[in-house]
């Protein structure tokens, strides 16, 4: 596919694909290579994605309220649209009516579930004057299995949801339809309440993650909001670089902050005696007990608490043992300063730090210096078109004295 998306320049969901793939690779590069300049004299090369685009398995379209060039009259209501924000303006909603990374098959969707709102005459929440419905169209797609699921998220109050149903079975054959209930007004695909309206209440993934000479494949369970990478194929590249640092490291005890529902603990679970899963979403940790039965895993331990309140109860019990290993994939906002303080102070012998937004570690990397140095740096494509980057830093305890003010 070398067309670009219709909407490319105007939505803020690609920045890249004017540029060649192969040119991509080799500006994240380069810019890792500039971010890591202080601490690392190596190239870092970034790993291709198998799959550049229709890549996403999971996509979230905002419902918005049209904004115009010319601010309209008072008392004129504002045209409810489906899609993603304006490039560089977060405030402007655009309609959008293909995706050319998410899930084949959303333009149908998208044509289909904007017809049907306007056709039962509801219209998109307006964060503002807080008035509207509507909030976000949620949509996962299992790649290795082809499972698809649809959440509507709305405010409170009813509406026709066998027509809704209906909807995106004719344009989107679903096996899992939701409807979720989200109460505040911030632009998130997140819900207090959902309802089930139609099919399975849970789809499966599957990752085939290279592992020594063998595949180790392992089935997941998605529900509408716990987490998972949102590039399987590639997931599968960057788990197998994980598994193998973990071999070479050898632990005992490997934790496993910010867990989602367990893709890295499950990953490496025959490879230690026992793994601690902490993550502070417990739909996501009831998903990773789910994926554990599943894959008949029995060493893995789901901890549904905040990474720094785990921390602190950890570090009033003293210093690791060394048979301990640390894998950290947190969110793109990083570690809480005191989260990585304490994890300092547990002076674990080797950290994994997972990072979506390399940026945001050079500003935590001062506080970890203090005892680690870095030992590798890798990185994967696991976003195609856009500027992220998936980094894998591997820190080791330091063996240089501490130096005192």
């Amino acid at each position: 596919m070398s067309e670009l998306c219709r909407h490319f320049g105007e939505c803020g969901g690609c920045q890249w694909q004017d540029v060649p793939y192969p040119g991509q690779l080799t500006r994240k590069s380069e810019a890792l290579r500039a971010l890591f300049a202080d601490d690392w004299a190596a190239p870092i090369p970034v790993e291709a994605s198998p799959q550049v685009w229709h890549y996403r398995n999971k996509v979230d379209f905002g419902f918005g309220r049209k904004r115009y060039p010319e601010p309209p009259p008072p008392g004129f209501e504002r045209e409810s649209v489906l899609g993603f924000k304006a490039k560089g303006r977060w405030y402007w909603p655009l309609d959008i009516h293909e995706c050319r990374i998410g899930p084949e098959g959303l333009a149908a969707l998208l044509a289909a579930v904007r017809a049907w709102m306007h056709g039962q005459g509801l219209h998109a929440f307006d964060s503002r004057s807080k008035q509207g419905f509507l909030k976000v169209l949620l949509v996962r797609e299992g790649q290795r299995t082809g499972q698809r699921m649809v959440v509507l998220i709305t405010g409170d109050g009813d509406f026709d949801k066998a027509s809704f149903v209906e909807v995106v079975q004719n344009a989107f054959p679903a096996a899992s339809i939701y409807r979720g209930i989200f109460r505040g007004s911030a632009d998130v695909a997140s819900a207090h309440e959902l309802e089930l309206l139609d099919g399975a209440p849970a789809i499966e993934e599957r990752l085939e993650i290279p592992a020594e000479s063998r595949t180790r494949d392992l089935r997941f369970r998605l529900s509408p909001l716990s987490f998972f990478q949102t590039n399987t194929l590639a997931a599968e590249k960057l788990y197998a670089a994980i598994r193998a640092w973990v071999a070479e490291v050898g632990p005992q005890v490997l934790y496993d902050l910010y867990g989602g529902a367990g893709g890295i603990a499950l990953t490496c679970a025959d490879l230690v005696q026992h793994v601690w899963s902490v993550e502070n979403v417990v739909a996501a940790s009831q998903d990773g007990r789910a994926n554990a039965r599943m894959n008949g895993i029995a060493n893995v331990a789901f901890v549904p608490l905040k990474v720094e309140k785990y921390l602190r109860v950890l570090r009033d019990e003293g210093p690791f043992e060394p048979g301990v290993a640390v894998v950290v994939d947190p969110p793109r906002s990083g570690m809480p300063p005191k989260a990585v303080r304490r994890l300092v102070e547990l002076a674990p012998r080797r950290i994994l730090y997972v990072s979506c937004k390399p940026a945001q570690f050079i500003t935590e990397l001062p506080a970890f210096r203090e005892a680690y140095d870095i030992a590798d740096i890798k990185a994967f494509d696991l976003f195609p078109h856009t500027e992220h980057i998936e980094t894998l830093i591997s820190l080791t305890r330091t063996t240089r004295p501490r130096q005192t003010p």
